[in-house]
């Protein structure tokens, strides 16, 4: 699996950051402002060094907040007018008198203890690091020790039932998740979504929200549920910038860098990002094929290597007081190599060598991306009735390429005559998306009431190229190459209502209605394909909470899984005479529906059974044909499949300096196989858990993070799966008034991730164990300097799902 890692020099940077701060602070001078000061200790008479201190204005928007020193001392900044005081403790907010800003004031001493009111203020206990809501899992990234100081990648692998093996993400017992950023869906391939994933800091995110039954605002899109990363909101009247950079050797070593600048005045916000690097990895794999009269075995070793380069630029202004508009650009421009020399060997029934068959593979890609979001947020009332608009354009082109030759030879490694194989595929895929949507959110007394709608058009162009290449002179092969277009619109209503009965009873009920047109052509094989089908989605959620400490929750929604656009072309690419993959034009959508029932206790253990049931259950998979040994590897709908499953996890935080949540989930899946080509099978797996954070010291400047895992052998879908071991232990430390943050990481330290999976094709036992370099040292270095009060705010587009299919 390839990764991407950005490498850039800071003195460009510095430049432009020095020369637009001068800038900025000039325009901060031209309005006058009054400060507002106070310090705020606890019941100990102690400064509260974590406190936050918000100003909103009359219409409950966000004005100002500043964070206390470590004397407990806050400062703000206010033009004359009305405004609402909230004080905060570690996340917790609770509400002040008005004050009436006409001069320059000092509110003096203002004590906090927890579950007392005082002087208007109440002041509850810290936010928890984990809490449990109707439809979703909330981890609070920001009261985290281990998940700080790294990337949003890093911020996951420390989410409770959340796993990251691999760089791949799952919720542990259901699968492969898709991920939004601020409630906007990134379904990106798996090497694309990790290098998004990267270039987010973590101390950038507020919260990640597991949400295993998603509401009906949601795109219907995604199996096993939705991974929601909200990053913290902009506050007004300060910049902010932060520069990171990190080194990971792992076989190789890499390096990324990046920076970050916010401005927010008055009516108008400005961002811009960027990240440039390389990363280099080596993976290896060891597949087997358990032939009737013969055993082959593939041994793969790939270096890969990564140039990243992404900018992000972006703008917000306020042209009323109901009205804010803003267009945000994000570019990429990737550019990736890898090579290998796969080895098979064939073993006759005696265990002897037959013959081996050598490759040489080359291949190159440069995906560009270019992304392009107007929107527009209309404010009705000062009660949180709210209408969204979003209009987005998306253009994404990749070229890419592939050599490879190669030759059969004897039990000697002598070539075979007439045995020699070369090619060349080069396609170039080009890729265009519009489109338009609208949110409507009105609280009312009587219930919450959401609804909207959404619409898109997608077009693709696949220009597949295939040259026969065994005579030295590149010929065309007509049989292979290709043109294939593809186009998909889909239109989209929803409706939400949510209701709290009485004290003890809440629920929510949404529906969800899609239309999906799709045509596909191949001008080679001159067909086309189409589909015209409309589903409906809907949700229901039922919450009863018996007393503080103890609450019961019912949950259900259908989902969709649709084929990836690259799935859908029906492309022959081989890379040798016994392999090739295809697309498949008939494939269908999986459908999904999920059920959930969960027991909190005291929000700190938290208990869920759940039923999952997927028909025309679809993914890629290698076929083998027994006669000929030749391998084809594409996606087909072949099951129907259901699971039932019990997960637990316990929030132990007794201890100031120790906070620990450790769980198990344990699952029975069923897999009815609708074709012969795989067998029906079903049987359990499991997976235990442990992520530990530790803070080391008084002065909170050092930190000590543990994180473990172990995934029992069982069965996971048609596959058996091994036992593997995760374990990652990481220091953090904080410098120069705890702006400066340096961590150090050992990931994988047990190198143990590196399990046997084995599958039957055909009735052909498969075996794979494949490593992806995942054991490596990594010290990262972020620094933040501006006005401290900021915290950045991220907009994302409205076509993630569109965008993201794409390969």
């Amino acid at each position: 699996m390839e990764q991407f890692c950005p490498v850039i020099k800071f003195k460009t940077i510095n430049r432009i950051i020095f020369i637009t701060v001068l800038f900025l602070f000039q325009i901060n001078g031209i309005a006058q402002q009054f400060s507002i000061k106070g310090k705020i200790i606890n019941q100990n008479k102690t400064p509260l060094e974590f406190a936050t201190a918000t100003l909103l204005q009359a219409d409950k928007k966000l004005y100002q907040q500043a964070s206390t020193d470590s004397l407990g001392n806050f400062a703000l900044k206010a033009e004359k007018g009305n405004y609402v005081l909230i004080i905060e403790q570690f996340g917790t907010e609770f509400r002040n008198k008005e004050i009436s800003v006409n001069q320059d004031q000092d509110l003096g001493i203002i004590e906090v203890k927890e579950q007392i009111q005082l002087e208007g203020v109440t002041v509850k206990s810290r936010k928890k690091l984990v809490e449990q809501k109707v439809d979703r899992l909330v981890f609070n990234v920001e009261n985290s020790v281990t998940a700080t100081g790294g990337t949003a990648l890093d911020a996951l692998k420390s989410t409770p039932t959340v796993r990251v093996q691999n760089e791949t993400i799952s919720i542990v017992g259901k699968g492969e998740v898709l991920v939004m950023i601020d409630d906007r869906l990134n379904k990106m391939t798996q090497e694309d979504l990790t290098a998004f994933l990267k270039s987010i800091p973590a101390d950038n995110i507020k919260s990640i929200e597991v949400i295993t039954t998603p509401p009906a605002k949601y795109e219907a899109e995604g199996n096993s549920g939705l991974i929601n990363i909200k990053l913290k909101t902009a506050k007004a009247n300060s910049w902010n910038a932060n520069l990171g950079t990190s080194f990971v050797q792992r076989s190789y070593a890499s390096g990324n860098v990046n920076g970050l600048f916010i401005y927010n005045y008055n009516k108008l916000s400005l961002q811009a990002s960027v990240n440039k690097g390389k990363d280099q990895l080596r993976t290896t794999s060891d597949n087997r094929i358990y032939y009737t009269n013969e055993l082959w075995k593939q041994n793969i070793k790939t270096k890969s290597e990564t140039d990243l380069l992404s900018i992000g630029l972006g703008f917000d202004y306020k042209l009323t007081e109901k009205w804010t508009t803003g267009i945000k650009y994000l570019g990429s421009f990737n550019d990736r190599k890898s090579a290998n020399n796969p080895l098979t060997t064939r073993y006759n029934t005696s265990g002897e060598i037959n013959s081996y068959i050598l490759s040489d593979v080359k291949s190159q890609n440069k995906p560009q991306m270019n992304s392009v979001n107007w929107n527009n947020s209309f404010n009705l009332d000062s009660n949180g009735k709210n209408i969204t608009v979003d209009l987005d354009y998306f253009n994404y082109q990749k070229k890419d390429s592939r050599v490879f030759s190669g030759n059969e030879m004897n039990a000697e490694k002598e070539n075979i005559d007439g045995t020699y194989f070369s090619a060349i595929n080069s396609n170039v895929n080009q890729l265009k998306n519009y489109s338009a949507k609208i949110d409507i959110t009105l609280p009312y007394s009587f219930a919450n009431i959401s609804f909207g709608g959404k619409g898109f058009y997608t077009n693709t162009k696949n220009d597949l190229n295939v040259f026969d290449n065994e005579t030295g002179t590149p010929v065309l092969n007509t049989t292979y190459s290709n043109i294939f277009t593809y186009k998909e619109y889909n239109q989209a209503l929803y409706f939400s209502a949510g209701k709290k009965l009485n004290e003890k009873w809440e629920t929510q009920i949404g529906l969800r209605a899609e239309a999906t047109q799709t045509e596909g052509f191949s001008e080679n094989l001159n067909q086309t394909n189409k589909n015209n089908y409309v589903k409906l989605f809907p949700t229901a959620y039922l919450t009863y909470t018996a007393n503080d400490n103890n609450s019961y929750s019912l949950n259900y929604s259908r989902r969709i899984r649709r084929p990836d656009f690259d799935y859908l072309n029906p492309f022959v690419i081989r890379t040798s005479p016994y392999y090739y993959s295809e697309g498949n034009p008939f494939l269908k959508p999986s459908i999904i529906d999920n059920l959930e029932f969960s027991y909190i206790h005291n929000q700190k253990w938290v208990n869920n059974i759940y039923f999952s049931q997927v028909s025309d259950f679809g993914q890629e998979l290698a076929i083998i044909d027994p006669e000929t040994n030749i391998t084809k590897s594409t996606p087909i709908n072949y099951a129907n499949t259901y699971q039932i499953g019990l997960s637990t996890y316990y929030n132990f935080n007794k201890f100031s300096w120790w906070n620990s949540f450790m769980g198990f989930n344990l699952n029975y899946q069923n897999v009815k196989s609708k074709t012969n080509l795989i067998a029906s099978v079903d049987g359990y797996n499991g997976y235990i858990y442990s992520n530990n954070d530790f803070t080391v010291n008084n002065s909170k400047t050092v930190f000590l993070g543990l994180n473990y895992g172990l995934q029992l052998p069982g069965r996971y879908q048609v596959f058996n799966i091994s036992t593997l071991n995760i374990l990652d232990i990481s220091v953090k430390l904080l410098a120069l008034k705890k702006n400066l943050s340096i961590t150090l990481t050992g990931e994988d330290l047990l190198n143990a991730q590196k399990p046997l999976i084995s599958y039957y094709s055909n009735g052909i036992k498969n075996t794979m164990k494949n490593y992806a370099d995942s054991r490596g040292f990594r010290i990262a270095l972020s620094y933040k300097f501006g006005n401290e009060n900021v915290k950045s705010k991220e907009r994302d587009f409205g076509n993630e799902e569109e965008r993201n299919r794409a390969n």
